[in-house]
């Protein structure tokens, strides 16, 4: 007894006492307060379990066809037939295992050849060229139509597995009619072609135009040379020629540096070749300047009929280019590709649409009249826009003349007195 009071002192001595004091007035005292309850909302979660079909126990025999366009907006419909064979070891050295088999629906328009035809496209046509019905009515449908859509044919085939390389839809349907036509009363023989107008910015003279504008020379596939050229007559340099020195210079370093993958050494050896060659040619002869002066373009494979067939444009045949009620004065001046027709150099294009640039055509639809007089060119020289004014002209007269109140382009020469050769 008196050893358990005396331990009951020394606690009341120590701090706990007052501890538990503390605690327990500070319970008795929360107990009377009111206690907030917070209402919390409970959702019900539902989750949609998605239950996917039982997999396949066996090899599936999948077919399917499918539909969609190209960006050049041709339709193309694909249809796929799934067949079993054996170890994916083995199918992978199968040549025959996976394979695509090419369809092409391809339709071919028919050439337009009348009055009616025609003036569908440009109904000044008939008031422009009023012995154009005459014309029409004694000439025929040329094969060079014939043989130009052909060639349309074989480029898509040929680049089917190259699908951004396949011509679209406005470039395959480019042109409206070819044809070949005579005057009963002169002899005098006409390449008539219905289609757009495309632009052409190629071509450089040192002569006329010692510097030249970059926006033009650098525009996808320029090139500083025309099919239509002359011998310099100054010591002028060409304006691309220090530029086509580089590629050169550089081409070489490479290939003596050990640069060129081995893949690669004959096409680069046969690039430094052509560089060699366009430098020589460039340093001897001057060009057609596609900003300056107007000329037409035609398949480089007319050319080669010129032999065989008494319509066949050349280089340097004088040209009459018709656009509603204009009529402009220009030549053949440039050979391209073989798979399409109406192209116009810039200065020409412009003169028709000033919004024409290197990479927007001044005419969509087919609604341009080239008149090319076949033999009719003169010895090559710098463009004199007068004398081809003239010549273009009397042969119009050869074909019956223009109509009432219809002029004849009269070309300007934006070179003189601009350290050109007029």
């Amino acid at each position: 007894m008196v050893i358990a009071l005396l331990l009951l002192c020394v606690l009341l001595a120590t701090p706990l006492p007052r501890k538990i004091y503390r605690k327990v007035v500070q319970m008795a005292g929360s107990a009377g307060e009111p206690k907030i309850v917070r209402e919390v909302e409970v959702k019900e979660v539902i989750r949609e379990v998605k239950v996917r079909e039982p997999l396949p126990e066996r090899f599936v025999n999948y077919k399917s066809v499918d539909t969609a366009k190209l960006w050049s907006g041709i339709e193309v419909n694909s249809a796929m037939e799934v067949s079993e064979g054996r170890s994916a070891s083995v199918e992978r050295v199968n040549s025959q295992g996976y394979t695509f088999d090419f369809k092409i629906n391809l339709t071919v328009p028919t050439p337009a050849s009348s009055l009616d035809a025609l003036t569908g496209n440009n109904p000044h046509l008939p008031g422009t060229l009023p012995a154009i019905a005459g014309l029409l009515g004694s000439g025929k449908v040329s094969g060079f139509y014939h043989k130009l859509y052909e060639i349309k044919a074989k480029r898509v085939q040929q680049f089917i597995t190259r699908l951004n390389a396949v011509p679209d839809r406005h470039n395959f349907y480019d042109c409206e009619s070819i044809m070949e036509l005579q005057s009963s009363e002169t002899g005098q023989r006409v390449f008539f072609l219905q289609g757009d107008m495309d632009v052409v910015s190629d071509g450089s003279d040192g002569d006329r135009m010692p510097e030249y504008d970059e926006y033009i020379s650098k525009s996808t596939n320029y090139q500083p040379f025309t099919s239509y050229g002359w011998k310099k007559k100054t010591s002028q340099p060409n304006p691309l020629l220090a530029t086509w020195e580089k590629k050169l210079a550089v081409a070489q370093e490479e290939l003596a540096g050990g640069k060129v993958r081995a893949s690669r050494v004959s096409s680069h050896k046969q690039q430094i070749s052509t560089l060699k060659r366009e430098i020589t040619d460039m340093k001897a002869r001057s060009f057609l300047i596609a900003r300056e002066d107007p000329f037409i373009v035609i398949p480089s494979w007319m050319r080669s009929y010129g032999n065989q067939n008494p319509f066949a444009p050349n280089i340097g045949d004088y040209a009459a280019v018709i656009f509603e009620d204009r009529v402009f004065p220009a030549i053949v001046g440039d050979s391209g590709p073989t798979w399409k027709v109406g192209e116009a150099s810039l200065r020409l294009a412009r003169e028709i649409n000033p919004k024409a640039t290197p990479y927007s055509r001044p005419v969509s639809k087919l609604h341009v009249s080239y008149l090319v007089f076949p033999g009719s060119r003169d010895p090559a020289d710098a463009p004199d826009f007068k004398r081809w004014h003239d010549r273009v002209s009397a042969l119009l007269d050869r074909i019956g003349g223009l109509g009432k109140d219809v002029k004849l382009h009269q070309w300007s020469n934006n070179l003189v007195n601009k350290g050109g050769v007029d």
